[in-house]
């Protein structure tokens, strides 16, 4: 039986520039660097980062997703590994 052709890897391929855009974005911000000193609700960290408070809470919750920051009772946090790298 043949196998059925799908845009599955393409898609996969294009989107992926979506995940290490967002997270060079966030480096070249300060997003990890200004929650290294402690974690911030949404509001603070859009604050001092200088960020749109229209998209601000969507690109911290995207670094959520990606597995880069922490969420906890509206504050935002480092992961372990984006604080210690």
């Amino acid at each position: 039986m043949a196998e059925e052709v799908t845009p599955d890897r393409i898609m996969q391929l294009g989107m992926a520039f979506w995940g290490s855009k967002t997270l060079l974005s966030a480096v070249e911000l300060g997003v990890f660097s200004e929650l290294a000193k402690q974690p911030l609700d949404a509001q603070a960290l859009q604050a001092r980062l200088g960020l749109h408070p229209r998209s601000a809470r969507d690109f911290f919750d995207a670094l959520v997703a990606l597995g880069m920051l922490d969420r906890q009772n509206g504050h935002y946090a480092n992961t372990s590994e984006t604080d210690l790298f």
